[in-house]
């Protein structure tokens, strides 16, 4: 069952979002910080895999231990069926040798940690993983870098905007010039190539998020992409 956006309620605000990372083709997320922490996934070079809201399959035929968890406030009082319950993400890394090594993730604010439910919640979550022999993690606004997903936000897009037919080309050209001229800065360049190729202003801008996202150039996405900087110091070549 794919979990969507209007599935249930939620305090935080809903996404749709493609990703190449996924096997649907659309994902559906509940909150910022769901989508923050997707994006810094997507961006992972050793995430081989993302699944999202992953149910929590015959619940209580998959708990070795079921001691103290108060599975009854997630029954349906009138029928005493189980409701389904899901965890935010799992997540495949790639690790040594080619191995993959998988993490279950829900995200959280700290504010929920305080509620009850929410914390016997994600026991029952911890108990399942764990019995399934994967690892358990908690994640919350903490631990998400808001400055790194809204840059990887910025420049995700443009790896399958297909609006410039000669986008691979320009994209090449737009790379040596940084390269020959690394001392100038960012946005002078930007506008020196607009002129030089004869294209529509803001071309340049447009191609340099695009080698930003097919990682042809590296900047630091943990700080503001601060187009005035001089190259040499906003790109590491």
């Amino acid at each position: 069952m794919t979990l969507k956006v209007t599935s249930f309620s939620s305090k935080g605000r809903v996404t749709r979002i493609s990703s190449s990372k996924c096997k649907e083709k659309i994902v559906h997320l509940q909150s910022d910080n769901q989508l923050r922490l997707f994006l810094m996934l997507e961006w992972d070079e050793d995430v081989v895999d993302i699944k999202v809201n992953v149910e929590l399959n015959d619940l209580e035929k998959n708990l070795s231990n079921i001691d103290n968890l108060r599975l009854d406030k997630f029954k349906d009082k009138k029928t005493e069926k189980q409701f389904l319950l899901h965890t935010n993400f799992l997540v495949s890394f790639k690790r040594y040798r080619g191995i993959e090594e998988l993490t279950a993730i829900s995200v959280k604010s700290t504010s929920e940690l305080k509620r009850k439910t929410v914390i016997e919640k994600l026991e029952i979550e911890r108990r399942y993983w764990e019995a399934k022999g994967v690892r358990f993690a908690i994640i919350t606004e903490k631990e998400i870098d808001r400055q790194m997903a809204d840059n990887i936000l910025w420049v995700r897009e443009m790896r399958s905007d297909k609006s410039l037919r000669n986008k691979e080309e320009l994209a090449e050209k737009l790379y040596y010039l940084i390269e020959e001229k690394r001392m100038k800065r960012v946005n002078e360049i930007l506008q020196e190539f607009d002129k030089r190729e004869d294209i529509k202003e803001g071309t340049g801008l447009f191609l340099f998020r695009y080698l930003i996202a097919d990682k042809q150039i590296v900047v630091n996405m943990k700080k503001c992409i601060d187009l005035s900087e001089k190259i040499n110091k906003l790109i590491t070549f």
